[in-house]
């Protein structure tokens, strides 16, 4: 292993001796670097190092083919800094090795998680398979970077999706950074890309309720829909404030009809509650004596299962009643707002809709103007008397100033 004062000349045109497989020469000028020359012709850069055990070890830097001795001095410097803060490079490049591209980690690690802990699996399976795969799928979880989430972001808004739909998206991809981070800590991953990246402002302001002329329209073509199960799954909806899913999903063990008790067993918060049934929806559980043929209150006549989708029907229904923007959780938020606009107070309200948090439950809290200013007459009446002024505005003489 000649020590040599390594020339341009000399990598180009030195040569491995017939006795041997390979021969290194080490350059004088820059520590550690050595010019591997191997029987075949291949000339390879190798620094040489010692490890935090004091064991030598050697690295590839290059193909000569492929950089200039002074690029190899270079790589030779940057990678002793390295060593000098305590990296070791071996390590640290079979650590690479070791990280999974997005879309293995998001098949093989993520899915099967999403799967066992999160009701909704099925959405994270859509987003992964529909935008993410499709921006990260052959990079490495390392090699994502923050302009590539940005990146992400802006090609999402310039094909026409919602800032709301885009959100959900960076939402979900900063979840499973996370995971694979702070959490498993898959190894080569040691920030989350999506830090920094703001979500998108959504404009949510304005909330969609069907009023009661829609309504009749609405259900009128819901009755005559080819899908028989549909006008009750809507008028148990309607009646009740009750998600979808937890109405296909809804068995007659659930049902209580001497007490007029709903038990929900699998809500969105992760626990079950107890909802009591108006007169209305218990008048559709007795219909539905007469029609349901399974477990499943809403089942699917053809299998006895709950539907997987009643989307199409719903959407055929909507559209024939000239209401194509009614989504079948407005009347979700219908229910709500009926109640608060009859007087009903927002606690109740979160109750019955099962919202953990009272945030959650202002956003159905939809109040007409006409309630508004029923509201502000009612709570300013005594006032206004005092004042001098009439039920209707008038002066009463001699009382205001």
């Amino acid at each position: 292993m000649p020590a040599v004062e390594l020339t341009s000349t000399l990598v180009a045109t030195v040569v491995c001796p017939d006795s041997k497989r390979k021969e290194v020469f080490f350059d004088r000028r820059a520590k550690g670097l050595a010019l591997e020359v191997r029987i075949s012709g291949g000339r390879t850069y190798y620094l040489r190092y010692s490890d935090d055990r004091s064991k030598t070890r050697y690295i590839k830097l290059a193909d000569a083919g492929d950089v200039t001795l002074p690029q190899a001095r270079t790589l030779c410097e940057r990678m002793r800094n390295k060593i000098a803060m305590g990296v070791d490079p071996l390590k640290e490049r079979a650590g690479k090795k070791l990280v999974p591209t997005f879309e293995a980690f998001a098949w093989n690690s993520y899915m099967p998680f999403s799967q066992a802990n999160k009701r909704s699996w099925k959405t994270d399976e859509t987003l992964i398979r529909t935008h993410l795969i499709p921006a990260f799928g052959k990079k490495h979880l390392d090699e994502i970077t923050t302009e590539d989430v940005l990146s992400m972001q802006q090609a999402g808004l310039k094909a026409g999706a919602a800032p709301g739909s885009v959100n959900r998206r960076l939402i979900l991809l900063r979840y499973m950074f996370n995971t694979a981070w702070r959490d498993w800590k898959i190894a080569g991953v040691k920030e989350n890309p999506t830090h920094g990246v703001r979500l998108l402002k959504e404009n949510n302001k304005k909330e969609r309720y069907v009023r009661a002329d829609e309504m009749a329209r609405l259900y009128a073509e819901i009755c005559s829909s080819q899908n028989t199960m549909l006008k009750h799954v809507v008028a148990f909806l309607l009646l009740t404030g009750a998600r979808r899913n937890e109405v296909l999903h809804a068995t007659w063990q659930d049902i209580n009809l001497t007490t007029g008790k709903w038990r929900i067993p699998d809500t969105k918060s992760g626990y079950a509650r107890h909802l009591p049934l108006n007169d209305g929806a218990m008048a559709v559980l007795h219909q539905m004596q007469g029609v349901s043929r399974s477990q499943y209150i809403f089942g699917n006549p053809k299998t006895g299962k709950p539907y997987v989708h009643i989307y199409y029907a719903w959407d055929t229904a909507r559209r024939r009643a000239g209401l194509p923007d009614v989504r079948m959780h407005d009347l979700r938020h219908t229910f709500a707002s009926l109640l608060i606009n009859n007087g009903r107070s927002i606690y109740e309200v979160q109750k019955l809709l099962g919202h953990t948090q009272i945030k959650t439950t202002q956003r159905y809290a939809h109040l007409t103007q006409e309630t508004l200013l029923d509201a502000s007459n009612i709570g300013t009446a005594a006032m206004a008397a005092t004042l001098g002024m009439g039920s209707h505005g008038d002066v009463i003489e001699g009382r205001l100033c």
